[in-house]
């Protein structure tokens, strides 16, 4: 018989097959039935008895022929049936990874991430080029998920199982955010912790990311004597300092740590921590504002003084809120953080 004459059969087979456990509705659609090697690829995929390792060969083109033909719904269909006639395809993964990205383009989040946590549930890991579908799974999920818990539980586990293969110290950052959304907070400290054993780390959208654990590791650490619950009477105390020249008060009320900078820098410059003693500084000259300035608001406030030094005559006092849910009563405070030179720009 010819090779033509095997093909013919096949391509019956797998119309039939089509027809009774996809539907009418289901049918191949019309921008791939022109494509000529698509019904012999299905004919190999859906005989009766075919090898995994062949099926997976014939449906591969068809998941990426169909996916560059914008016919996600249907692949998803398809694929959906072909997983409920073969329940132990060690390939499952790789189809569920294809239905999981069908139905996220297609506007699907939830029920894309209902396919990835089956991916994890039902079907053992593979490799495809190289990666990991379990470990992509754990990444989109913990990524793309509402849940908090869900995403620390991912985390975990491919800090568990993939340790060589993720980002270690940007999985410990962001599983420490997902602590803090649960109310984790000792949990959270720790990731914080772990996080810092990776200084190479790059958190995207954050570049001071490593100064803002550090800051936020010593604050927890501290004593945190230099907080007052009120800022009218944490702004009162540092002015009493100043108009009576007390250096000692006034280096109680500075945070830890406390910057001075000038407008144009950030925070992570470390050139912006440098010790100086403030009370070296003070002088009956010494000048502030009344009230805060206009630019002032619930979470920040800004106090103008003049006088402290001859080259740069404004320095503008910043005092904020102190963000520390690990302590309720404490959450909320105000400190004074540090010292802007000049007028703001």
């Amino acid at each position: 018989m010819t090779r033509s004459g095997l093909i013919f059969p096949a391509l019956i087979a797998s119309t039939l097959f089509l027809l009774m456990s996809c539907g009418s509705d289901n049918a191949i659609p019309q921008s791939l039935s022109q494509d000529k090697e698509i019904p012999e690829l299905l004919g190999i995929a859906l005989r009766p008895g075919t090898d995994p390792a062949m099926r997976f060969a014939a449906l591969e083109p068809i998941i990426g022929r169909s996916r560059e033909a914008g016919e996600v719904e249907w692949l998803e269909a398809f694929l959906g049936k072909v997983l409920e006639s073969y329940p132990t395809d060690p390939y499952g993964a790789y189809y569920l990874m294809a239905m999981a990205e069908g139905a996220r383009e297609s506007g699907s989040g939830d029920l894309s991430l209902d396919y990835l946590r089956r991916l994890l549930k039902n079907y053992p890991d593979i490799e495809i080029k190289g990666n990991s579908l379990h470990l992509l799974a754990m990444e989109k999920i913990a990524a793309e998920t509402t849940n908090p818990r869900e995403s620390a539980a991912m985390r975990l586990e491919m800090k568990r199982h993939y340790p060589d293969r993720i980002d270690q110290g940007l999985n410990l950052y962001r599983l420490a955010g997902e602590y803090r959304k649960i109310g984790e907070w000792d949990a959270m400290y720790q990731a914080y912790q772990s996080y810092l054993d990776y200084p190479d780390t790059f958190v995207p959208n954050v570049p001071d990311a490593r100064n803002r654990v550090l800051s936020d590791l010593s604050f927890h650490s501290s004593n945190k004597s230099w907080t007052m619950e009120n800022l009218d009477d944490l702004v009162a105390t540092v002015k009493y300092a100043i108009r009576n020249q007390d250096a000692q008060l006034l280096t109680r009320m500075q945070a830890e740590p406390f910057f001075l900078m000038n407008w144009s820098q950030e925070t992570s410059d470390p050139f912006t921590h440098i010790p100086m003693t403030l009370g070296s500084f003070l002088k009956p000259s010494i000048r502030y504002n009344r009230e805060l300035e206009a630019y002032s608001n619930e979470s920040e406030a800004f106090l103008k003084t003049t006088g402290w030094s001859w080259k740069i005559r404004t320095w503008i006092l910043y005092f904020r809120r102190i963000d520390y849910p690990a302590d309720p009563e404490l959450n909320g405070s105000w400190e004074w953080a540090g010292i802007y030179f000049g007028d703001r720009l």
